[in-house]
């Protein structure tokens, strides 16, 4: 469902350049989706059916769902091993080792902290633990984590948040 929902946005952006292109080509995107002819006998909406069903269908293969996706699934993988014990197979702060911490772990999936917690807030916190950012230091610093895994960690933990668990 995700990777639909991006589809459709994908198109809207597209469908939002074209609507920038100068007249003539404008003219030739029309003329492709039936709605321009020579000689303006013919009109159909039958064009805008198979530009939509182009651009769903091409941009469900296109390298930023599948890098997307691939982000999720590396950041998953990495939160079950590293961070799970805290904040939870399902990032509610419920982990096995949350019941004996003085501070609560996060619950990642709680609407208004994903709506106001920043990513580069994020990225500080996973990279140099919660003393950084005057939190618990019960949450670990993790230097060995390359940019790419904290970015994946961050898909991950965002996803939480949009996917109503």
């Amino acid at each position: 469902m995700r990777t639909f929902i991006l589809s459709i946005v994908s198109t809207v952006s597209i469908v939002s350049t074209v609507s920038t292109l100068s007249t003539g080509a404008h003219r030739v995107l029309r003329f492709a989706m039936g709605h321009e002819t020579p000689n303006a006998q013919r009109r159909t909406p039958n064009g805008y059916v198979v530009m939509a069903a182009a651009l769903i269908f091409g941009s469900l293969n296109s390298p930023a769902f599948s890098q997307t996706d691939s982000s999720i699934a590396s950041g998953a993988k990495l939160f079950q091993m590293r961070c799970f014990v805290c904040h939870g197979r399902d990032g509610k702060g419920n982990g096995p080792s949350s019941s004996g911490l003085a501070e609560k772990p996060q619950d990642l999936t709680d609407p208004n902290w994903q709506r106001t917690t920043p990513d580069d807030l994020l990225r500080k916190v996973i990279q140099s633990g919660g003393v950084a950012v005057g939190r618990s230091d019960a949450m670990p610093p993790n230097p060995d984590l390359s940019p790419e895994q904290i970015t994946a960690l961050i898909s991950y933990i965002r996803s939480l948040g949009s996917t109503g668990r």
